[in-house]
C-alpha cells in the first residue's frame, strides 16, 4: 500500500511538471448547456449586433464599422469549450487573424464589450452550447501528387 501511494505521488509530480500551469486548459470541461437558452442569451446580450451565426436567422448586425466575424460555419477544427469561453470573456486574448484591425480592435484591445459582470455562468454555458453545433468541420485537402 505504501508503495502505491509513493508511486502515485511520484507520477503526480511527473505529470504536473508537464502542465502549462495555472493558465492551462487541461481538464477544462463545461457541463452540458441548453442551446435554445443560449440563442436567447445571444440575442439578449445583443451579440448579434456585431456577429452573424452560420445557419441561424438573427437580426442583422448593426455595428459600424461592421465586424465581419461570422461565428460557426466551415472550419478546419471545431473550437474547444475553452476557446469559445475565452473568446467571450477575454476577447482581447487573441484577436482574429485575417481581419482588418480597425474592424475587430480598438487600439490593442478587442472592440467586443466586457460581459463578465452581465453574464451568468449558466448564460455562458448555454451560449457555448448554442455556438458549438454551428461549426462544420471541413476535411483538409489531401496533398497532391
Amino acid at each position: 500500500m505504501r508503495r502505491i501511494v509513493v508511486m502515485g505521488i511520484g507520477l503526480g509530480l511527473v505529470l504536473g511538471g508537464c502542465s502549462e500551469g495555472r493558465k492551462s486548459a487541461s481538464g477544462f470541461r463545461l457541463p452540458d448547456g441548453d442551446a435554445e437558452r443560449g440563442r436567447q442569451v445571444f440575442v439578449r446580450m445583443r451579440c448579434h449586433s456585431c456577429h452573424e451565426v452560420a445557419g441561424v436567422d438573427l437580426p442583422p448586425p448593426v455595428a459600424e464599422p461592421g465586424v465581419g466575424v461570422e461565428l460557426g460555419g466551415p472550419v478546419a477544427g471545431v473550437p474547444s469549450d475553452g476557446e469559445l469561453v475565452t473568446g467571450i470573456i477575454h476577447p482581447s486574448h487573441q484577436l482574429i487573424a485575417g481581419h482588418p484591425p480597425e474592424r475587430v480592435a480598438s487600439g490593442r484591445l478587442s472592440r467586443m464589450g466586457d460581459f463578465t459582470e452581465a453574464m451568468t455562468v449558466r448564460d455562458l454555458i448555454d451560449v457555448v452550447a448554442f455556438l458549438h453545433p454551428r461549426y462544420e468541420v471541413i476535411p483538409a485537402p489531401l496533398p497532391g501528387p
